[in-house]
């Protein structure tokens, strides 16, 4: 017995079992030329509608995840805008320099004057050795311990910086029973993720240098960097974040 077709007939021609079914208006084709001809007709695009109505027994895990995407779009947006609209004036010569610096390095470095972020900020720019230094603030998942390193230069490896928070004898004995797991899993043992101002995180490989760990990346103020054991890495994997490499600041902004 032939198997009834789940889509029916082409709504088009009447003739066919339809194949295709719009994203935009939910017409059934059979074929691109029916596809053509509904576009025509109808004045369709055929692309779905970001922010349409759906009833609640239509919405599924698809249609979750595509709001979830949408809605880190918007979060992206914001935050260029925002980045892109700063007012250069209100920044200090020294964080101009800086913003700058991290400019011409590919960094996408948001600076929010009189914030207290911005007053907590101590990264800056060394034009007699041409290097960035960086405030870097460590905070290691499921506990309440956190560590913030100052004056760290660009060329460092992550790994040099945190090497000491996973020695025993870097911590007093409060701290050193919420260290356990991370001392007993070492470096090697653990990810490194660093917040993004659009909610998410990027994850870092522990051998670079901050100088390419933040290459086309963008940071809000200065690097803020999440620890987790590598065995609780599946819990973030909706988190993780991948910037686009092209490098897409208007220079005159930068100025």
């Amino acid at each position: 017995m032939e198997s009834k077709n789940r889509l029916g007939y082409c709504e088009v021609c009447s003739s066919d079992a339809a194949k295709y079914c719009c994203p935009r208006c939910e017409v059934k084709t059979c074929s691109l030329s029916c596809v053509n001809i509904h576009k025509k007709e109808l004045d369709c695009d055929g692309k779905k509608y970001k922010t349409g109505f759906k009833r609640l027994e239509k919405f599924n895990d698809s249609e979750m995840s595509q709001d979830y995407r949408l809605m880190n779009e918007f979060i992206e947006a914001v935050g260029e805008f925002k980045m892109k609209t700063q007012r250069i004036s209100n920044l200090s010569a020294a964080f101009r320099r800086l913003r700058y610096q991290a400019y011409q390095r590919n960094i996408r470095l948001q600076i929010l004057p009189k914030s207290t972020l911005n007053k907590n900020n101590t990264s800056f720019f060394n034009s007699k050795v041409n290097k960035i230094f960086w405030r870097i603030d460590w905070t290691f998942h499921g506990t309440d311990v956190k560590y913030t390193n100052h004056k760290v230069p660009e060329y460092q490896k992550l790994n040099s910086i945190v090497r000491n928070y996973f020695t025993t004898e870097f911590h007093d004995d409060e701290v050193k029973e919420k260290m356990k797991f991370y001392v007993s899993a070492g470096i090697k043992g653990v990810i490194f993720l660093m917040k993004t101002p659009y909610g998410k995180y990027y994850e870092l490989d522990s051998d670079d240098t901050i100088s390419y760990s933040l290459r086309y990346k963008t940071i809000l103020e200065y690097p803020e960097i999440l620890v987790v054991l590598s065995i609780h890495k599946d819990a973030f994997s909706d988190l993780l974040y991948v910037e686009n490499s092209t490098f897409n600041n208007n220079k005159s902004t930068m100025m």
